[in-house]
C-alpha cells in the first residue's frame, strides 16, 4: 500500500504558521538576539513536526517539502525585516542555518531506533526504515548565492536592534534597488535594462552603494557616522 502524508504535512504547516504569528504578537522576538529567536522556534514550533517524523518524511510530496521550508525562511525573514522574496540562500548563509525539511530528515534518522518488531514478522520490516538510513547530503547555500553578493560587506554578527538590523539587511540584500531603478514593473533583482534614476547609468546589482551621484549627495549632507560600521568585518 502506497500512503501519502502530504495532507498531514500541510495541516501541520498551517498550525505552525498560526503559532508563529502568535509568537511574534505576544513576544518581543525582533528585540532578541538571533540565537534566542531560533531557540523560541525550536521550542514552540518545531515540535509540531516531530510527531511521526520518521514515517511522514518518507512519503510526502516535493511541493509540501517546499512549503515546509517556507515556514522556516519566512520566520527568519520576519526577524531580519526582509520581504518574502529575499534570496533564501543568503538568509541561510548569514544565519548559519539550513532548510527545515533537511533538519527534520536528519532528525528522523534517529527516531526509529526504539522500534521493536515481533519475531512473527520473519524478517519483514517497514519500508520507511530504508529511507531513513540513506545518507543525506549536507546543505551548502553558497552555490545558490548570486555572485554580486560577495562584493558587499561581511558582518561579524547580526544587530539585535531592529532598526540597525533592518538597515543592514536592506543593504546586504539590495532591497532598495527599486527606489533607484527607472523600470516600473516589479523585479527582485537587477536586469540588463535597469537604469539608475540618479546618475542615468546602468543600475547593476548593489549599484546604490557605488552610485557616484548618490555618494556625492550624501557627502554634501555630512550625515552622522552610521552605527552599522560596528558590524563591518574584513572582506573575504
Amino acid at each position: 500500500m502506497q500512503l501519502s502524508f502530504t495532507r498531514h504535512c500541510e495541516a501541520t504547516i498551517a498550525k505552525a504558521r498560526a503559532r508563529i504569528g502568535l509568537l511574534f504578537a505576544k513576544l518581543p522576538l525582533k528585540d532578541l538576539p538571533l540565537y534566542l529567536t531560533i531557540q523560541v522556534f525550536q521550542v514552540y514550533v518545531a515540535p509540531l513536526f516531530h510527531y511521526g517524523l520518521n514515517i511522514w518524511t518518507s512519503k510526502v510530496s516535493n511541493s509540501a517539502l517546499q512549503a515546509l521550508n517556507a515556514v522556516w525562511t519566512k520566520f527568519l525573514k520576519r526577524y531580519l525585516c526582509l520581504p518574502a522574496w529575499a534570496n533564501n540562500a543568503i538568509v541561510y548563509f548569514i544565519t548559519n542555518e539550513q532548510p527545515l525539511a533537511q533538519t527534520l530528515q536528519n532528525r528522523a534518522r534517529h527516531h526509529y531506533g526504539g522500534l521493536i518488531f515481533p519475531e512473527s514478522l520473519s524478517g519483514m520490516k517497514l519500508s520507511f526504515l530504508d529511507h531513513t538510513q540513506h545518507n543525506i547530503t549536507p546543505y551548502d547555500p553558497i552555490p545558490l548565492i548570486p555572485t554580486e553578493f560577495w562584493s558587499t560587506r561581511v558582518i561579524q554578527n547580526i544587530p539585535m536592534n531592529k532598526f540597525y538590523r533592518k538597515r543592514l539587511m536592506r543593504e546586504l540584500f539590495d532591497i532598495d534597488h527599486m527606489d533607484i531603478c527607472t523600470r516600473k514593473n516589479f523585479h527582485v533583482r537587477s536586469e540588463a535594462d535597469c537604469i539608475c534614476k540618479i546618475c542615468s547609468n546602468p543600475a547593476h546589482a548593489y549599484h546604490i552603494q557605488n552610485c557616484s551621484s548618490l555618494t556625492c549627495n550624501v557627502k554634501c549632507k555630512s550625515p552622522k557616522q552610521s552605527p552599522l560600521t560596528n558590524f563591518v568585518a574584513i572582506k573575504k
